[in-house]
């Protein structure tokens, strides 16, 4: 760097430009987009297509073994709605996961200079946010300083990288 120029750094605390919320959301459907989604993810498989092929080719009289009843589907009900079932299950732990996530508590730096016990959906880019020791914190912070001996930080990565090995950071 030149001698006859200064550096100069400013940090803004909560910045107006507009940025995406910080909520995590992992769930695949919300209560209204359940239905005909997962009924789109139902029939991709290609042993439900089957079915239904089947199915349709029986209401045909002249090809038809039943009698123009459709005898696969009580079958493709029963597989379909227990998919179906599995799927909000699992959809619904996501949901309760990510609220869990969201609900988290954490410290971010308020103007007045105190730190306030806030969640984590509501931290937003610029804020600045205290860790403390054994604490877990999404993989988007940036560290600014740490108490540790000489500016270290140690952070384990497991959840990312699967390591369970603590890699330092300065």
């Amino acid at each position: 760097m030149r001698d006859d120029v200064t550096a100069c750094r400013s940090i803004f605390l909560q910045m107006p430009q507009k940025f995406p919320n910080n909520r995590v959301i992992t769930s695949k459907y919300t209560v209204l987009s359940f239905l005909p989604l997962n009924l789109i993810e139902q029939f991709k498989k290609a042993s439900n297509i089957y079915f239904a092929i089947i199915m349709f080719m029986q209401t045909i009289n002249a090809i038809s073994i039943s009698g123009g009843k459709p005898a696969m589907l009580p079958p493709l009900i029963i597989v379909t709605a227990v998919s179906m079932i599995k799927d909000a299950y699992e959809d619904y732990c996501r949901h309760c996961k990510d609220r869990e996530e969201n609900n988290s508590p954490c410290l971010i730096l308020k103007p007045s200079g105190q730190y306030e016990l806030c969640k984590w959906h509501e931290v937003k880019v610029g804020d600045i946010i205290k860790v403390e020791e054994n604490q877990y914190f999404p993989a988007d912070l940036l560290i600014v300083e740490s108490t540790g001996q000489d500016g270290l930080c140690y952070v384990e990565t497991k959840n990312l990288d699967g390591e369970t090995n603590m890699k330092h950071k300065m």
